[in-house]
């Protein structure tokens, strides 16, 4: 059959397709709906991947969206684009992204495709792919894309099915996790996609769950999905509170991602998450290698070597993250962006539900506070990941003229992903974004003095290789 379906790849090319090149970004892709998606390129789109993966001998691709306004309509789209090329369709409907990849892992179907856009503004939408239990990224997106360009589409005809995986992923959880004691938590959903779920997950671990946005509401009328971000969070710090809450929660636009703010409504970053889970993990892994991507703290690598670990920093972004892991076998992964793998009694995807438990676990065998626990693992000296605007269309080259003029006497240059400048008492790194317009910066020092000293050596560096960026950080 995929004879055939080869010969017809090469009799179907034809009239070059035109197709937004920017959006097949570095390890999925996004656009602005209407003006770079729609539904004729979701479902050109559709096809090319759905060509892409007959070829690969996958013949059925499981399907998911989140709660975006334009999902619904989209995903019609995106079927009726991957069943035109006769591969078959498995909608799963209003899901998570980590629902989607589990359900790669336990349904009789390897592969799939998720209409999201992450944490991207509602306007937004996009596509994360899996092909035999890895992300798509870089060249393998591009190839898709030159597929569709140069019209090399099968034609066929596939069978459509729907399927709910919703009790099988709470079945699953529950299996793995146990609180001895019970927690209030405060659940803050942001309105996407993630509000369908996690109350009811929670609830059946045992938790009282307070739920805060969790109507899943594609406009986000109450806060921007991106739980990395403190300001995002300030309404569930301030019902934590209110509620008297052990803790609280927080998901991105499609669930991958974590936030957490303790039981005194303070706000706790991706390095103290993964600290935890080294403390929990690593012991029991001696000598396993443990990712971090280069926007984590070098306090984590240090915890993860003390506790027996090789740490290894890789690359940002969730699909070069999931590589890696299966690389290496790793048992734990994360990324400052709050992606956290998980392999150690999951499947090593990025869940923020199922990361979320975890910790929940942790704190019911604790006598301690989350507040106290957390505040040990605080990294006094540090910033946030700082945005600073810069187009598509030249943020990397820009990046390109930053790594070529950097000179840092005494300094350990590392330019894995972007450029990250090590110092004996601190660290900066600058580097692209691969999901929006804009140059991604964070810094950490041992005293407020010093780092205060590495953003000015980062902001004259910028300066120098484009006077028009404003470095106002």
């Amino acid at each position: 059959m995929l004879e055939t379906q080869t010969q017809a790849i090469e009799r179907n090319t034809g009239k070059n397709t035109k197709i937004p090149a920017s959006i097949f970004r570095a390890y999925d892709i996004r656009g602005v709906v209407d003006e770079q998606l729609d539904s004729s390129t979701i479902r050109m789109i559709g096809q090319g991947i759905a060509s892409e993966a007959l070829t690969n001998g996958i013949d059925t691709l499981l399907l998911g969206y989140d709660g975006r306004l334009s999902s619904p309509s989209l995903s019609k789209a995106l079927i009726d684009g991957i069943l035109s090329t006769g591969c078959n369709v498995v909608n799963l409907g209003q899901i998570t992204t980590p629902m989607l990849y589990h359900a790669s892992h336990t349904t009789d179907f390897d592969s799939g495709v998720m209409l999201t856009a992450s944490h991207n503004p509602s306007n937004y939408n996009g596509l994360k792919i899996v092909f035999k239990h890895s992300c798509l990224a870089e060249n393998k997106i591009q190839d898709i894309k030159t597929r569709i360009e140069q019209a090399r589409i099968v034609s066929g005809v596939g069978v459509y099915n729907e399927l709910d995986i919703t009790p099988a992923y709470i079945a699953d959880v529950c299996s793995r996790i146990e609180i001895q004691q019970p927690l209030k938590i405060v659940v803050d959903c942001g309105n996407a996609v993630a509000g369908d779920i996690a109350p009811g997950l929670f609830e059946e671990l045992g938790c009282e769950v307070i739920p805060l946005y969790c109507d899943v509401d594609g406009s986000f009328p109450n806060h921007h999905p991106d739980p990395t971000v403190p300001e995002n969070l300030r309404a569930l710090s301030d019902e934590v509170i209110k509620q008297g809450a052990d803790i609280g929660v927080a998901f991105d636009g499609d669930g991958d991602r974590l936030g957490l703010v303790s039981n005194t409504g303070a706000f706790i970053d991706a390095n103290q998450i993964l600290m935890l889970l080294v403390y929990d993990i690593v012991p029991r892994y001696p000598n396993a290698a443990i990712i971090y991507d280069v926007k984590c703290s070098n306090k984590l690598a240090e915890l993860i070597s003390e506790k027996g670990g090789k740490a290894v920093m890789h690359r940002s972004g969730h699909s070069f993250m999931k590589q890696k892991m299966q690389e290496t076998n790793a048992p734990l992964g994360g990324e400052f962006a709050a992606h956290i793998f998980i392999k150690d009694r999951w499947y090593g995807f990025d869940d923020g539900l199922y990361s979320a438990a975890r910790v929940l676990e942790l704190i019911g065998r604790s006598n301690e506070s989350s507040q106290k626990i957390f505040s040990k693992l605080a990294i006094p000296f540090s910033t946030p990941e700082i945005k600073v605007a810069i187009s598509d269309e030249r943020k990397f080259s820009t990046m390109e003229k930053i790594i070529a003029s950097a000179k840092f006497d005494g300094a350990n240059l590392v330019t894995l992903d972007g450029l990250r400048v090590e110092y004996k008492d601190g660290w900066g790194l600058i580097r692209a974004s691969n999901t929006s317009p804009a140059l991604l910066l964070r810094f950490e020092a041992d005293s407020e003095e010093r780092l205060q000293q590495i953003e000015s050596e980062f902001k004259a560096l910028i300066r120098n290789a484009d006077k028009t960026i404003e470095a106002n950080f």
